[in-house]
Order: C-alpha cells, then structure tokens, then sequence
C-alpha cells in the first residue's frame, strides 16, 4: 500500500470515462421499456396517496411530540419534531406498495424507549394503535436499527426515530452536518445515517437519472432471485444503492444498460472480504465507532463489507452470513455470464432482458427444507410475532450452516385459505430454509498449502461434509430463543418441520415438470448388461425389473423373477391391486413402466416408444438409437439396448442357466437397494420431523396414517 493513493486504496478512480454509444443508449431505453412493462413504477394516484399520507403523519407526529412536552411539563409552544424520507422513496425507485422508510427526529426529551415504544397513552405506538387508518403496527425494538412497521391507508411505512441532544429543534435542520450526531447513542446515530447516507449517495453519483434506472433494474433482479432481504442476510435497498453507485463512479459516462451489465460482471470477481468504499471515509474525532478492518477488531470478521459514505462510516451488510454469501455470490456469477452474452450482440439487435430476469426455481432446487411456521389467533398478534419470529430467522441460518449447505428463502408465504389446506383456521406465515448436504471440493495444487493442508476460501467455510448430519440441536436452540420472548401473547405459535421436497405443501405452485424430473433423479438406476438379454421371452405376469436407460425392443418382455432373499422387500407374484402399493416406490415404478413398454410392444409400437427416464436423459425425451450411437462410441458400453442392437443379439440363442441366475441376482440386489433407499430417506423425513412435532404441537404419525402430506 506505500506509493498508493488513497483513492488508489479504495478503488475510486474511474476505470473508464468514455462517451456512450447510440447503440448503449437504445439499450438503455429498452430497459426502460422493460421495466415499465414489468409494473415496476407505481401510477400518479398511488404518488399522490404517498404525499397525502406524509403529510397526515406529520401533523400525528406533532400532536404526539406536543403531548409528550406536557407530561414532562414543559413549553408546549417550542416543542416540534421532524419527519424525512429515505431509502427507495427518497433516491426515487420506488415502486407499487413499496414501503416508505421514514425517519422522526425529535428533542432529547423524547426518548425512543419510553415514548416510542409502548402501550401507555404518552407514546408514539399507542397513537398509532387508535388512528382509524392505521393498521398492521409492528414494533421491532431489539434490532439493530429499532423501528416500527405500520400500515398507513394502505401504505408501508418503517418508522424510525432519532433523539437528539436538544432542547428545542431549529424549524430548518440540516441532517448532513455531523454537528446534529454530538450525544447521540449508537442506535440514534444508525438511525439518523440512513438518511445522511441517502443524501449523501445522491450527491456522489455522477448521473441521477442513470444510477436510478440502473438501480431498480439490479433491486428488481435481486427480488426475482430471492436475494432482496436485509433482515435474513441478503442485500438490502441501501446496499444495492451503494453497489450501484460504485459502477457509476467507475464508469461516470455510461448508459444504465452499460452500468447493470458491468454491475454483474464486476461483482462476480469481487474479491471479498475487499470492502466496498464510495469515498475516503471521514473522521471528526467524535468518538463513534466507524469502519475498521484491522486484524482483532470485530469489523475484521466482516464477509461482505459494503461501507456507507456517511460519517460514521459503517459497514451496511452486517448481516450477511457465510450460506447467504454463497448464495450471492453464485447468483452474481451466473447473471455475469448472462450479460457477458449480452455483450456479444450485434449492432442494432434487441437484448434479451427477460433471460437476466428470471425467478429464481426455489421450490423445486433443494432436497429438503425447513418450515417454519407462524401462527396466532387473529392477524393483529401475527403481525407482531410475525415480526420477532422473522428478524431471528437468521440465527437458525447461522446455527445450520455449519452442518449443511443452507438457503433461506426471504418472502414469507402464506397458504390460500386456512381453513381448505388445514384444520387450523388461524391466520399463519410460512417461513423455508432450503438445505441440502455440503460437497467437499476437489482438491488441487491450488488449494493445497505448504504443510498439507487444504486453504479455505472464505473465512469459515468447511471444506469437509460430515457423512451424519443432526439437525436437532440448531433447530431446538432457534425454538427455545424464540419462544422466549417477553411480549409474547397467548395463542402465538411456532412449528418447525423438516419436510423433503415431494411433500411441500401443494398451494406453493411448484413447476411439476422439474419436480418430476427432481423425484427421477433419485431413484436408483440399474442396467443390465446386453449379453444377458435374449429375444423369446415369456409374458410379464411376474414381477418386471426394467433398468432405468433400458429399453427393449423385442415382442415380448419378461422381467426377472425375485430371490429368495428379496421376499422379505414385498410380495413375489402378483404386482396387480392393492399389492403393488406395498412395493418400494421405486420398484412400483419400474414395473408401471415396464408394463407400459410391453403393451406397446404388443400393439406393435415396437419402433417409436419412449425411452424411461434416466440421470442423463430427459424423462419427456423420445428415444433415439441415432442420438445414442452418436454420443458414445458403442451403446453396449453403458447398457443402452436398441431395436437394432437387439436383433443382432437374437442369433445367439435362448440364454443359459448362469445368464439367468446372473440376471435374477441383478435384479434381486437392485429392488433391495431401492427398498432400502425408499426406507432411508422415510425414516429420515419421519425422525427429523417428529422431535419437533413431538416438542411443538405436530403430529406426523397422524397425518402420515391418513396418508396426508406433513405441511
């Protein structure tokens, strides 16, 4: 770092200062276009609603701040208090029912514990309670950033609310001098910086009208992939805005289009924990805690640090944990090569701006997931345990994260109608956690060090998946911290299940063709060599082992009849009624499908029927002999049978008394690996579920006699 500048330090000088082309501004108009055609910017009667509802809680603020003056029995005349905007409606990207970040500023006097906060007559949440349009009142006193959430005529609003270390307030207070941060408390200086940082992100842009654009393009994009959530861990408003505002410093003259591309495509090589910086942090010597890196100091253990431009500087991105910056980090990536394609275009062709927006296919992308279901008895106290329950969300991420690899879904979902998907009509959220099990990665020359060890990347990052995993204790710890709240009331309830994929509740709109495709996947695959195949076979009136991959092309199929050893498995004659629902689901499978393959070939469709699904193969895609041959050197290398390859083995007479005892092994090990895959993954959905039903009120082996999901 000696001969660097400081704005070499912290990356501020531009990387390029070009002029854009007419080809970047058509693009930049385009995304407008798309935008726009997206509903991201809200209607001129929603705007004026907006200012209608500033302006009604402003003259509320007044009337509480005088009313707190005559319980302390002072000057009522001089007392007043502020109210300003920040976040996404003062930089101006706002959009329909977002919410509206609101900052109260009043005299020392009114303190934010005991005036507030608070059911008593004096306090700012009790007035709140008995205005007539005010509702959903969810105070959040313990966070890092106290506030309270209302519902203002329909508008969002989090309220927050900053004390400072005057008597009286001057009419015009400028909120940009540090002066206003002297005796202020950590909690009021957080308070007060998100308006400075909005100000002072506005001044620091070089064009407006490009870094709004760019930013509810990146804000829209984050909220499609499922990683717009602060609270849970992800990038929140102010951290977009200051990741955006770094691409327009570095590229000052660029088109909005050209600043989202670059935006991806700088983030992917990122190399954190190197901190974000959008100017030389500022130090007045007031003796608030500000951003420090320095090895030893709590700010060293940052993951992700994106540094706000205010004094103090602080980093915005305190909560990001090692599982959610995985999950950023790969959606960075995979959005980069989108828009390095991008980048490839010709002249005067159109971008594609759907295939960088696209939800993100959360139900259907893990093995298992955890659901946390909030409940109460009316949706006034949900609101508030719906409040705590969320803002602690994060801990069991935390506490998971060391045993599986987790992604936390941020929006909260709640089910249609009670009352027709439970017998529980009380209002509900539900919160899901994807989990599936750690990778252990390839080990390289790169990631060896001089002793033998393997170097982690990130700080923290468990390079080796246990083989067991127990998710009891994480999870027994969320509960018992939650449930400990003070304001708890009666009727507040929390659920935790463990539920695996195919038994998600079905109201969550899950896509069926991955979910297909995802329950395929996991059923085991056995293929059966060619040299043991022959063309007379009997009729299929015995159990059919169909190898997943196989296909046969001959008149007739007989499957291989079961050991004795794989009686115990399920019933060894007759598949037909009610006892092929005893069968594995796998097994039940293979002989459906191997039923389905005969009569085909019975009705002499002998040519053009579908291959089964295998981990290669699509389960929609027909099968072609062409395409096979094509892709590997010989099809009878990884057991593929065609029609053509069947009849040249048909010469070779009817198969000998060790080919079929061979085949009828085969088939016997297969259906008991699948009767005890079936088993396994059963019993560990039932044992993973039950300790928490057991703890919390749900009763599995309930619904699993009545053969219902445990949703």
């Amino acid at each position: 770092m000696a001969g660097q500048s400081l704005e070499d330090v912290y990356l501020l000088r531009p990387l390029n200062d070009a002029p854009p082309t007419a080809e970047e501004k058509r693009r930049s108009k385009e995304l407008e276009e798309f935008l726009r055609a997206s509903g991201l910017y809200e209607s001129v009667d929603e705007g004026i609603l907006r200012e209608e509802v500033l302006g009604l809680f402003n003259e509320l603020v007044q009337t509480w701040v005088k009313g707190v003056c005559r319980k302390r029995s002072l000057n009522v005349e001089d007392a007043r208090a502020h109210v300003y905007t920040f976040g996404s409606y003062r930089l101006g990207v706002h959009g329909p029912g977002t919410d509206m970040d609101t900052l109260v500023v009043g005299p020392r006097y009114v303190q934010r514990e005991t005036d507030f906060f608070g059911n008593e007559k004096h306090c700012l949440q009790y007035v709140l309670s008995q205005t007539p349009d005010v509702s959903d009142i969810q105070p959040v006193p313990d966070a890092f950033v106290p506030m309270i959430g209302i519902k203002y005529k329909g508008v969002q609003m989090d309220i927050l609310y900053a004390s400072l270390a005057m008597i009286t307030l001057p009419e015009q207070l400028e909120l940009s001098n540090h002066v206003v941060l002297r005796g202020c408390d950590e909690a009021t200086v957080r308070s007060l910086n998100g308006c400075r940082v909005t100000d002072t992100l506005l001044r620091l842009v070089p064009n407006q009208d490009v870094f709004r654009l760019a930013l509810r393009a990146v804000k829209h994009w984050a909220s499609l992939r499922g990683i717009s959530s602060n609270v849970t861990g992800y990038l929140g408003g102010v951290n977009l805005a200051i990741m955006v505002a770094k691409i327009c410093q570095l590229y000052p003259r660029a088109e909005a289009s050209t600043v989202l591309l670059k935006f991806f495509i700088l983030l992917k090589a990122w190399p954190w924990p190197r901190a974000i910086h959008l100017r030389v942090p500022e130090d007045h010597s007031m003796g608030l805690p500000v951003w420090d890196p320095r090895p030893g100091t709590r700010d060293s253990l940052a993951l992700m640090p994106v540094i706000t431009p205010a004094y103090p500087a602080m980093n915005s991105l305190y909560n990001v944990q090692r599982s959610t910056l995985e999950v950023m980090t790969a959606e960075f990536a995979a959005a980069a090569d989108v828009c390095t394609s991008f980048l490839h275009y010709r002249g005067g062709q159109s971008i594609d701006w759907g295939r960088l927006f696209t939800p993100v296919p959360f139900f259907t992308q893990h093995t298992f997931y955890i659901q946390v279901e909030v409940s109460a008895d009316n949706e006034r106290d949900l609101v508030l345990w719906d409040g705590w329950v969320s803002s602690r969300v994060r801990r069991l991420v935390r506490n998971l994260e060391d045993h599986v690899r987790v992604r936390p879904f941020p929006k909260p979902q709640r089910p249609p109608n009670a009352k027709e998907v439970d017998a529980d009509p009380r209002p509900r959220l539900l919160y899901f956690i994807g989990i599936d099990k750690r990778v252990a990665p390839a080990v390289t020359s790169q990631s060896l060090m001089p002793n033998g060890q393997l170097q982690h990347t990130a700080p923290g990052t468990v390079v080796t998946p246990a083989s067991k995993v127990d998710l009891k204790q994480p999870c027994m710890m969320f509960v018992t911290e939650v449930t400990a709240w003070a304001a708890k009331r009666i009727g507040m309830e929390l659920r935790v299940n463990i539920l695996r994929r195919a038994f998600l509740p079905p109201w969550l709109l899950i896509d069926p063709v991955p979910q297909q495709a995802a329950q395929q996947q996991e059923q085991a695959a056995t293929v059966v060599p060619v040299s043991l195949l022959q063309e007379q076979r009997q009729p299929a009136d015995k159990d059919v082992d169909t190898a997943v991959g196989a296909t046969l092309g001959a008149s007739s199929v007989q499957g291989a009849r079961r050991s004795a050893a794989d009686e115990r498995a399920g019933p060894a004659e007759s598949t037909q009624g009610t006892e092929r629902q005893h069968l594995p689901a796998a097994k039940r499978m293979r002989v459906e499908r191997t039923e389905q393959v005969a009569a085909k070939l019975g009705d002499g469709a002998a040519d053009n029927f579908e291959a089964p699904p295998s981990r290669s193969q699509s389960p929609q895609a027909p099968f072609d002999a062409t395409a096979v041959d094509a892709m590997v050197p010989s099809a009878a290398n990884i057991g593929l049978v065609t029609p053509a390859s069947h009849e040249a083995h048909a010469s070779q007479g009817p198969l000998s008394q060790d080919a079929k005892s061979q085949l009828e092994k085969q088939a016997s090990v297969a259906d008991e690996r699948a009767a005890v895959q079936e088993s396994q993954l059963h019993n560990t959905g039932r044992d993973m579920g039950d300790w928490l039903g057991v703890d919390h009120g749900v009763s599995l082996a309930t619904r699993e006699a009545s053969g219902s999901p445990p949703c």
